[in-house]
């Protein structure tokens, strides 16, 4: 009769879910994508014309110049023109459509990349995610306030409007949101990379022996 001490009980160790990775990999694909071809629409309307069109139509919609009018219709007609003008001039430079695009392809390269190992299950693909997550911040944080700026020189150009205040307080809400976003991602990245590691040793317990 053999010996309890000689009884083995089999002990299986599960593997990791593929999904933390693929979840991860599918995330970073839709945000990349999503992010390039915004970028592409955008850059496609300002490149086309599309918005000197839409402030045509707006300067032909106010109608001809009162030339019997009042002084206080011309000088309204006067300032209502030129906020148009002055917004059609402006909108393409805060926007930046040429960096947006570039840094958009960038990013869906390294989103590329990311995906690719992720996919593959590659220890190396949460790495890829971290380095991909922080060019995206990084351009993001960038292009940002190079648009607050612009705005706040567009802000400077109209009257009674205190241009500082304003694109201070549009400033610290945009990249206070873009980093809670950001943030969040990382914390993802982090929690799959940790789900994704397959325990090699077991811990000892009774059970096990």
């Amino acid at each position: 009769m053999q010996s309890q001490e000689n009884t083995q009980i089999p002990v299986s160790i599960e593997s990791p879910s593929k999904w933390w990775a693929w979840s991860l990999a599918i995330l970073i694909l839709i945000w990349s994508l999503f992010g390039a071809l915004g970028a592409a629409v955008n850059y496609y309307l300002v490149d086309s014309g599309f918005y000197d069109e839409m402030f045509s139509d707006a300067k032909d919609g106010m109608g001809p110049y009162p030339e019997n009018g009042t002084s206080r219709e011309k000088q309204e007609w006067n300032e209502t023109y030129e906020f148009l003008d002055s917004i059609d001039d402006e909108l393409g430079n805060m926007q930046q459509t040429n960096l947006q695009l570039q840094f958009s392809l960038i990013s869906l390269l390294f989103g590329f990349i990311a995906c690719f190992l992720l996919f593959s299950r590659d220890p190396n693909g949460f790495k890829a995610a971290g380095l991909w997550l922080g060019v995206i911040a990084i351009t993001g944080i960038i292009t940002q306030i190079i648009a607050f700026t612009k705005m706040n020189d567009f802000y400077d150009n109209l009257p009674g409007v205190d241009s500082s205040l304003i694109t201070g307080i549009s400033t610290g809400i945009g990249i206070g949101s873009s980093l809670t976003c950001y943030l969040t991602v990382f914390g993802f990245i982090y929690i799959a990379a940790i789900k994704s590691k397959t325990e090699d040793d077991l811990a000892e317990s009774g059970f096990h022996q």
